[in-house]
This record gives C-alpha cells, sequence and structure tokens, in this order.
C-alpha cells in the first residue's frame, strides 16, 4: 500500500484535478469530504466524459472524434466544475485489513488500476495492481503472503 495521502477534496476543479494528477504520474485520485472520508474517484475515464460525452459510446470504428477546438472550448466550460459532479461515487475501496489477494482479485475483476484504503472509514492509502505484482516478482516471493494485509503491501 502506497501511504501517499494525496487525494482531491469534491470542491477541487477538474482542471486542478488533471494538474493533479500529472504532478503525482496518475490516472485517477480519491476525493474525500470534509470529514477525510472518501466520497468517490476521479480518473482519465471520468474526466474524458466530462469532456466528451458519451465518448464510450463514440468508440466504434464509425466515430469521428471532434474536432480539437471544440474539446478545448469544452474543457474552458467544464474545467472549473468541482470533480464531484464528475467523479465516480460507488468506487472500489479496501480496509486497510483486506488481504493482498481479494484486493488483486477484486482489481481485476472490476478492472480498476488502483483503489482507495482506508482505516476506521479514513483514507490512509492507496493499492494498486502494479505494487501488487511488483510484490509477486520479488527476490524472496515467499515475502508475499497471500493472506498479508493490505496495510503490509509495499
Amino acid at each position: 500500500m502506497q501511504r501517499d495521502l494525496t487525494a482531491l477534496s469534491e470542491d477541487t476543479g477538474l482542471l486542478e484535478a488533471m494538474s493533479i494528477m500529472e504532478l503525482h504520474d496518475t490516472s485517477g485520485l480519491p476525493v474525500v469530504n470534509s470529514a477525510g472520508r472518501v466520497a468517490g474517484f476521479i480518473g482519465e475515464k471520468d474526466i474524458l466524459r466530462a469532456i466528451i460525452p458519451g465518448y464510450l459510446g463514440y468508440m466504434d470504428e464509425n466515430f469521428l472524434m471532434p474536432a480539437v477546438v471544440k474539446i478545448r472550448a469544452k474543457v474552458k466550460r467544464v474545467g472549473y466544475d468541482a470533480v464531484r459532479e464528475y467523479m465516480t461515487k460507488n468506487c472500489l475501496v479496501f480496509d486497510e485489513n483486506e488481504t493482498v489477494l481479494n484486493a488483486l482479485v477484486a482489481l481485476f475483476r472490476k478492472d480498476v488500476k488502483c483503489a482507495p484504503v482506508v482505516s476506521n472509514e479514513m483514507f490512509v492509502g492507496m493499492i494498486d495492481r502494479e505494487t501488487i505484482l511488483r510484490g509477486f516478482f520479488r527476490e524472496n516471493p515467499e515475502e508475499v503472503e497471500p493472506d498479508a494485509l493490505i496495510r503490509t503491501a509495499k
């Protein structure tokens, strides 16, 4: 688990969210409420949906992408909208006492790269497929036990 507590507030604008995601080299971040509890998750797909509504439905062979000028105009219109308007509200969240193996299975099944980790409902870090997989390829693979807890994953 990564104990980087980078998260967005529900009032963070989309442009600011993108800037923070770029700074931290991530494709998404948890959104926390004023009490520090995970309220949702905003990722690149959510932001693309805000800029190009219905874009997933467009991704067939006959789709013609809107002109860049139109996309930029849309970014200017929605760039200051709060992430709460576009975030995934019922996102995958793990308790820090969940096992690494269960987390990996859930991330894979839901086709999610990463998810917030909580302790007593408070955001405490992130778990991602890459971190878990790196653990399996370490020199001493016995260090990664299937029933190891997320809070111990490195």
